[in-house]
This record gives structure tokens, sequence and C-alpha cells, in this order.
């Protein structure tokens, strides 16, 4: 296998992966469902698929300026967001956190199914 074709299949992986917890985040939200901490970590991550101005991520991750820049300095210091030009980005670490915060959220689903 190429790198190229190795690229290619995180990729997909990842677009599964997100489109798995987009779906999971959007029926929790109908449930009355209260954020933690790893969920809005999550969520900015999603949404920092292309990079996004610290202004839209507040107003569509729904959280205030104190909160995301307490969120955004975390992310970006733990090397899951990376910002270039005061916008924000997620890198490769970032998206292999979501893919194993939508395999533990699999997982609990189970005990709790």
């Amino acid at each position: 296998m190429t790198s190229s074709v190795i690229g290619t299949t995180k990729l997909n992986s990842h677009e599964l992966q997100l489109a798995l917890l987009r779906h999971e985040h959007q029926r929790s939200y109908f449930k009355g469902f209260r954020r933690g901490k790893l969920d809005i970590i999550a969520e900015i991550l999603l949404f920092c698929e292309q990079h996004k101005t610290k202004t839209s991520i507040m107003y569509n991750t729904n959280l205030n300026y104190t909160q995301l820049k307490t969120h955004i300095n975390t992310l970006t210091t733990q090397g899951l967001l990376t910002k270039k030009l005061n916008k924000y980005a997620t890198t490769e670490k970032g998206y292999r956190f979501l893919e194993l915060f939508a395999q533990l959220n699999d997982l609990l689903n189970e005990f709790t199914n």
C-alpha cells in the first residue's frame, strides 16, 4: 500500500466516524442531553474540519467567550487544533480523538441499551 492509499483510508474512516458522531449529537439534543467537557471538545473538533474563526466556533457550538477561550487554549496546547491566520482547524491528533470518542460512545451505548 502506498501512503496516498493509507491517507485516503484514514480520510474515509474520519468521514465515517464524524458522520456517526454528528448523528449521535443531533439525536442527543432531542433527549434533553446535557453536554460534558468531552462532548464540547468533540463538537469544537467536528466544527473545525475546515478553518473557522473563534466567533463562528462560539456561535455554532453554543459557548460563551470565556468557555470558548478555555477550550481553544487547551485544544491548541494539546495539539488537537491548529491556528493559522486567526482561524482554527482540527489536526490529525484531533481526528484521532474524535475516532476514540465515537468508539467510547458506542461502548457506552451498549451498556445503556
